[in-house]
């Protein structure tokens, strides 16, 4: 790496040398006036290079045992910035070189540093060109994280025996009750302690080369090739339990000394993986037609094809554990599995071209065949040795086999001078033909008993049909017209229809109808206004999702269906990709120019609108009780609207002063309305059941998001040499979730019970809070025509509070709610998890659960930083 590194810089070094030497040459033959902007004019080439330092502080986590640098903090999330020598860029251009007529470029930025990016061109203009290109990007994604796992090799992590040992013990010695008591404390204190600090992160590089060759002026051949690269690590959970549960232990009552399952632990995914793209394409044209024919490979490859794992708290396998008839313990697993990206490829056929169709019509039209294919071999049921009856793999990988065909076609006609009409079709077919299969899946690595209590259950088998091969098709029709009343004016109208069609899905037919319509009004040529709005309306033909349906006759269960049976889908649930929707959308733009002042102003909102009645809905209000909210007719999404404007302006007070001022706001709003259900037992219906299924538990859940973008500066050109300009900005945004029942609490008994209670209860979620700050100051002085030293201040301010990160910690089962009373460090809130307990550290509350007793996590945070930046740079022409 040491020598790669030193032959590039050697040759950069070689090719400024000869850059200047060319420019000498060239200033002997032609000297150019002195610039008399910013930069020297006509300057062929330039770099700008020198030095870089920061400094600052991480904090809002004071509950942490140590302090996050702030150079993997948030700061560094998609950058590199570091105290040392900085490219921030260079440019060469090199015409004629060495007396022919080729050229030689090369640009690069941030040389040398995880952000780099370089592209380098030879070739002779109207003739050919030969283009490299190179460009990393990093990804920093946590600095707060720690783990107990060590990878061992690729893709496989491991946790020292002895500390899985401890954590057997500990979570297998007692009674279920004692264990919960005792696990969590012993956990805090012997454990979380004692684990490594990591940061998951990855790099991605890519490279690329063109070629470009043009046989005639009317024919060219083109080439290309680029891999990407992409390494590293980043967070991935996981849980061996058939539910979601981790509780300390899931022994039955009455049972002590033994293990259980139930655990769950947050990895790091390894990557490593090569995508090679391939493009070959020819295109030949002439005055009023023209064609091209290419081909697109796309090739994936990864080195880690699985991710295998200890389980923290079971050294062994074992089977299911038969105490009674009527009680067991489900198998557990000592290891687990899980299957990452699989290789893959996908190679595609392309057709374009364009002809004139008499005087006054143009047709342009393409399309791409695809045939994507992945055949990486199936990794096994279980990692779980002791769970028996299993059948052999119907095959030894899955055959993916999908094809694609994309089609574009426009017509294009000039009726006179001022009127324009379009029409357009557009197609797309995704055929999935990938086989189904009869499989028997092992959720969590682990399996229950019988139903006699005698041993372990027969794993269930299921068919793949609708998860391994869905497909769709799409058609959409469009016409237009456009006529031109003036110079800068215009008006456009429209309709639109699609046709959506799919396999496998709850709905097997769409139809969708648009009209549309703008307007560009520029009655001076120092004013613009804009105006544009759409009107969409799909509708499904039927909504009928597979799982809605009566479990002993398989018979579909519709939304106004009288049927008493428990579905195991609400049967007027809706997805919205899928939902019958009315969508709105409007755009304002306004320009005014006058030079010296500028101002510009958009508004835009769109409006989807999934609650409507009748059709595939319920034709009837779903409210248990009226008013308490507006009428739902189905469960989901109900709306998701959203409103920006923005304005900039700027004014010259002189050709030496100038202030620029920005603003935009962003308003979100999303309401969904869904139900709390419990599946039946027995011969328990919908009307015998405890408000297992009743309106009376729907709850309604609001996100609004609202964000707030500022920036202002001024810019100072003082005698042709000086440039002082100081701006700042601030991004404010904030979220809210409000979350409440909307039925009666006073039902107790009978199939509307009420049971939003306790920890089933909707509550409000804390507000999210983001905001980042930055003021910078740059100063430049123009020494000569070829040198312009800058020194920049940059400071900026992270702040940000979200309550699904603030308070996460590698152990968030360290609390203690009703008959589970923990010890310290733990903290007991009370006699429910619903009850609030505040936080010393977390602005909030205590966050937890006794259901993660046996979940390890990694503690994965962005916490706020500040942080400030200087780069002193010298940019030189020549």
């Amino acid at each position: 790496m040491r020598r790669t590194t030193t032959l590039f810089v050697l040759g950069t070094v070689m090719m400024f040398v000869l850059a200047r030497a060319a420019a000498a040459q060239e200033t002997k033959r032609d000297s150019k006036p002195e610039a008399t902007d910013e930069s020297a004019s006509g300057a062929a080439s330039s770099v700008d290079f020198g030095f870089r330092t920061f400094w600052g502080d991480v904090y809002g986590r004071p509950d942490l045992p140590f302090k996050p640098d702030l150079a993997t903090s948030k700061l560094n999330e998609y950058s590199d910035i570091r105290k040392n020598f900085y490219i921030r860029r260079a440019r060469i251009n090199l015409d004629d070189v060495l007396g022919t007529r080729n050229y030689l470029s090369y640009q690069t930025q941030s040389s040398f540093y995880n952000n780099q990016s370089h592209l380098g061109s030879f070739g002779q203009y109207g003739k050919f060109k030969l283009q490299f290109r190179y460009d990393e990007i990093p990804h920093v994604y946590t600095n707060t994280a720690r783990t107990l796992y060590t990878e061992t090799q690729p893709g496989v992590y491991t946790i020292p025996l002895i500390i899985r040992q401890g954590l057997q013990v500990a979570s297998s010695t007692g009674t279920a009750a004692q264990i919960n008591n005792s696990l969590p404390s012993f956990i805090a204190t012997q454990v979380v302690p004692g684990e490594q600090f990591i940061v998951p992160q990855i790099q991605r590089r890519a490279g690329g080369g063109l070629f470009s060759y043009n046989v005639t002026p009317d024919w060219n051949l083109a080439f290309s090739f680029a891999r990407e690269h992409e390494k590293g690590t980043r967070p991935i959970g996981s849980i061996l339990n058939s539910s979601p549960s981790a509780a300390g232990s899931s022994l039955p009552s009455g049972v002590a000394n033994l293990q259980s399952p139930g655990t769950g632990q947050e990895l790091l995914e390894p990557i490593d993986y090569f995508n090679n793209t391939v493009r070959a394409t020819t295109e030949y044209g002439k005055h009023n037609w023209a064609i091209q024919f290419g081909y697109n490979g796309s090739f994936f490859k990864s080195n880690i094809r699985s991710l295998l794992f200890d389980a923290p708290f079971a050294t062994a396998d074992i089977p299911v554990q038969i105490i009674s008839p009527s009680s067991s313990i489900p198998a557990v697993p000592a290891h687990g599995q899980l299957s990452l990206y699989p290789d893959n490829q996908a190679n595609y056929l392309n057709f374009a071209g364009a002809f004139d169709a008499g005087k006054h019509v143009r047709v342009m039209g393409s399309g791409t065949n695809g045939w994507l294919r992945q055949n990486d071999s199936f990794l096994p049921y279980t990692a779980n040795t002791a769970i028996t009856g299993l059948a052999p793999l119907p095959a030894a990988s899955l055959g993916g086999d999908k094809q694609t065909l994309a089609m574009n076609w426009t017509a294009v006609s000039k009726l006179g001078k001022n009127v324009q009409l379009e029409a357009k079709y557009r197609q797309y077919d995704y055929n999935n033909n990938t086989s189904t299969f009869d499989l028997t899946p092992i959720e969590g690595d682990t399996i229950g008993a019988n139903a006699t209590g005698t041993g372990q259950a027969a794993p269930g088998v299921i068919n793949t049909a609708g998860r391994s091969n869905p497909g769709f098709n799409r058609k959409t029709l469009e016409l237009s017209g456009s006529y031109f009343f003036s110079k800068r004016s215009s008006a456009r109208v429209g309709w639109e229809s699609e046709w959506f069609d799919r396999s496998h899905r709850d709905v097997a037919h769409s139809l969708e109808n648009t009209v549309f319509a703008s307007l560009d009004y520029s009655p001076t040529h120092d004013l613009l206004f804009r105006i544009s709005g759409r009107h969409q309306n799909r509708k499904p033909d039927e909504y009928q999702d597979e799982t809605a349906s009566d479990p002993v006759t398989g018979a579909e269960i519709g939304c106004t269906s009288s049927s008493v049976v428990f579905t195991a889908e609400q049967r007027c649930h809706r997805r919205f990709d899928e939902a019958a929707r009315i969508l709105d959308r409007g755009d304002v733009m306004v320009q005014y120019d006058l030079g010296q002042f500028t101002f510009g102003g958009t508004f835009q909102t769109i409006q989807s609108d999934f609650n409507r009645s009748g059709g595939v809905n319920s034709p009837t209000p779903l409210n248990f009780i009226a008013g308490v909210t507006r009428p739902y007719y189905l469960y989901g999404g109900l709306n998701d609207l959203s409103w920006i404007y923005s304005f900039d302006t700027t004014y010259a007070f002189s050709p030496a002063v100038s202030v620029f001022v920005e603003y935009t706001r962003e308003n979100y709003y999303k309401r969904m309305v869904s139900r709390n259900r419990t599946p039946t037992s027995g011969t328990a219906t919908i009307l015998t059941c405890g408000g297992c299924d009743s309106a009376n538990n729907d709850w309604e859940s609001t996100t609004r998001d609202l964000f707030d973008t500022y920036a202002g500066g001024l810019d100072f050109f003082l005698g042709k040499r000086f440039w002082f300009s100081p701006y700042y900005s601030l991004a404010s945004g904030k979220g809210n979730v409000f979350s409440r029942a909307l039925g009666d609490p006073t039902i107790a008994t009978g199939p509307n019970q009420f049971v939003l209670t306790g920890s089933s209860a909707p509550e409000n979620y804390p507000e999210t809070t983001t905001r980042i700050h930055e003021v910078v100051a740059v100063f430049k002085f123009k020494l000569t025509s070829s040198l312009l030293p800058k020194l920049e201040y940059r400071y900026q301010q992270f702040d940000n509070r979200d309550y699904q990160t603030t308070p996460m910690t590698p152990y968030m089962g360290c609390i203690g709610a009703g008959s589970v009373v923990v010890g310290p460090p733990c903290v007991n809130v009370g006699a429910s998890l619903a009850v609030k307990s505040p936080s010393p550290n977390y602005p909030g509350f205590v966050v937890g659960d006794t259901a993660a007793a046996r979940y390890l996590f990694l503690g994965a945070d962005q916490p706020s930083y500040r942080a400030h930046v200087i780069t002193a740079t010298l940019e030189y022409h020549f």
